[in-house]
């Protein structure tokens, strides 16, 4: 725990802006997990916050050890922090070695003896502590080291080394890597790193190549797999009005043989999904895909010869066994079954409606406690390229369970209040039973999602909206199914929605083959991180005063 605190220690430390990144030299290019935090634009989007005045300041002041308080007051100044660090970035690393690892911060700092000054407190804490002057490159840096921890600096950067079994030569030994050592020898590093960002986060597979390849060759087939050059890097931002999140997945030539994904990823939809959909939904949910080619990749398999010959020798024989007895039974083939559906479906969800039930009381067996089950009702629409062969499927389907009851030509009521029809060139789903009659009676519903506002966002692969009310919704529909949690506990479920709703407002989420993007708009005054910093200092509140009350 004191190791934690002390890096987070030195984390919060280091409030500058940054422009570049000087420091990452000290990066082993083995570093299997780097980062970077600038804190620097953090503190500018947050200069507004008056960090005294929030909640956790006043429980520090209130609880925090004699010591911390006074490091606080006496070293975390204004000053002090000027007079100690550059205005970089603070950057931190991974390396694993074997079953273990390590994993570092780099700060660039301006003078050292100031640094040296500031951060004396929480040195003299480390326990067996031992210093070490003039070592390193250029018998330039200052070391102190514990057990499994040391820090380190010159008169530019200091270097933070913990979990390491002899911390203190692995933070000397970063000093002293050459060019060809350091991360940018690798084929990634120099594009993942963008300024533009608030954060970022970039994991590669291949420093574990060696220790994969061990593993693979055990149960790969007649070639290697390569392991290596496998790249995802993950940024994150507070912009004026939302949180910015996104994502790149970079595969080598032997992993995208396996998975395919850039065969079967589509982008398109078919138009008439959205005419049974209702207008004004809490959440939407849209996948494109191509399932011809899906399937056309999962068949190649069993030709790829970086899968063993046993598993694609069985893969080739379940193939053969399913399409005969499938052609048998129903005429059509697994090829011919994914030609059916166009690949385009999606899901809406909205309040559902209010009703009333009762439970037994908790404490006495004879009385009975009324609630309000609040279920949400879900529509799903899938589109359908060949409805003549999608028909016999479906009846196929019926003869082998039964539903509850047809009520119409190719539309069923399933258990559990679950209404399926077939309905032009589509299959359409839904707890709502006047809504399913209407799409029934009309082929649409009068009030539907064809202008949706955000329609552009639907040309992608994956598409996830969620409304500002959502969240509400999903604590109602949970507290519906669990009604003791609510009855017996407290209101705490209707607070929390109240306050993540007084500050946040509706997600969007877009994936594509080559990648991803988040964002969540926020409401209120203030950027989104000023946003973000008020509301996890509102849940701290609401979360210590409900600790209080038990």
């Amino acid at each position: 725990m004191k190791k934690i605190l002390f890096l987070f220690t030195i984390a919060l430390l280091v409030i500058s802006c940054g422009k570049k990144n000087s420091e990452s030299s000290y990066i082993p290019k083995d570093a299997v997990g780097v980062m970077y935090v600038n804190l620097g634009s953090l503190a500018e989007k947050s200069q507004n916050v008056d960090f005294k005045d929030l909640y956790i300041s006043q429980m520090i002041e209130q609880s925090a050890p004699r010591k911390m308080k006074a490091f606080l007051e006496e070293q975390m100044t204004a000053e002090n922090i000027n007079a100690a660090f550059r205005k970089e970035f603070l950057l931190g690393f991974m390396v694993a070695e074997g079953r273990a690892g390590y994993g570092g911060l780099i700060i660039p700092i301006k003078d050292a003896a100031s640094f040296e000054k500031m951060i004396m407190p929480m040195l003299q804490d480390l326990p067996r502590a031992e210093k070490q002057e003039n070592v390193g490159k250029n018998d330039a840096f200052t070391v102190y080291a514990s057990r499994d921890m040391a820090i380190g600096w010159n008169e530019n950067t200091a270097l933070v080394v913990a979990g390491s079994r002899y911390p203190d030569q692995d933070l000397i030994d970063l000093t002293k890597m050459e060019a060809s050592e350091n991360i940018y020898a690798t084929n990634y590093y120099k594009s993942f790193f963008d300024t533009s960002m608030d954060m970022g986060m970039h994991i590669s597979s291949t420093p574990l190549k060696e220790i994969g390849d061990a593993m693979a060759s055990m149960y790969t087939g007649k070639n290697s797999i390569e392991l290596g050059d496998n790249n995802f890097a993950y940024y994150g931002s507070f912009e004026d009005d939302r949180i910015l999140t996104k994502a790149t997945l970079k595969l080598n030539k032997d992993i995208k043989s396996l998975t395919g994904y850039e065969s079967w990823a589509a982008k398109g939809y078919e138009s008439d999904l959205l005419n049974v959909l209702p207008s004004n939904p809490s959440m939407v949910f849209k996948v494109s895909l191509d399932p011809t080619a899906l399937y056309k990749h999962f068949e190649s398999l069993q030709d790829n010869e970086l899968i063993p010959q046993m598993v694609r020798s069985g893969l080739k024989t379940n193939l053969q066994r399913a399409n005969k007895e499938m052609k048998r039974e129903i005429g059509m083939t697994m090829e011919d079954i994914a030609g059916i559906f166009d690949g385009s479906m999606m899901v809406a969800v909205t309040e559902g409606t209010t009703k009333k039930d009762s439970i037994r009381d908790y404490y006495g067996d004879n009385e009975y406690k009324v609630f309000e089950s609040k279920i949400p009702y879900v529509y799903g629409a899938v589109a359908i390229e060949d409805m003549e062969k999608f028909e016999t499927l479906v009846n196929t389907a019926m003869k082998m369970k039964r539903p509850e009851n047809t009520k119409g030509k190719n539309y069923y009521e399933l258990d559990d209040n679950v209404f399926v029809m077939l309905k032009d060139n589509l299959l359409f789903i839904t707890n709502d039973e006047n809504k399913a009659d209407e799409v029934y009676k009309n082929g649409k519903l009068a009030t539907n999602l064809s202008s949706f506002e955000h329609k552009s966002k639907l040309d992608n692969s994956v598409y996830m909206y969620i409304s500002e009310n959502a969240f509400k919704m999903y604590s109602e529909a949970l507290t519906s199914m669990n009604p003791y949690a609510s009855m017996y506990g407290s209101n705490n479920a209707d607070v929390t929605t109240e306050k993540y709703n007084e500050f946040f407002g509706e997600s969007h989420m877009i994936m594509n083959a080559d990648g991803m993007e988040a964002f969540t708009y926020t409401k209120g005054d203030g950027n989104s991180l000023e946003r973000v910093i008020k509301y996890m200092d509102a849940t701290m509140k609401e979360t210590m005063d409900m600790m209080s009350r038990y």
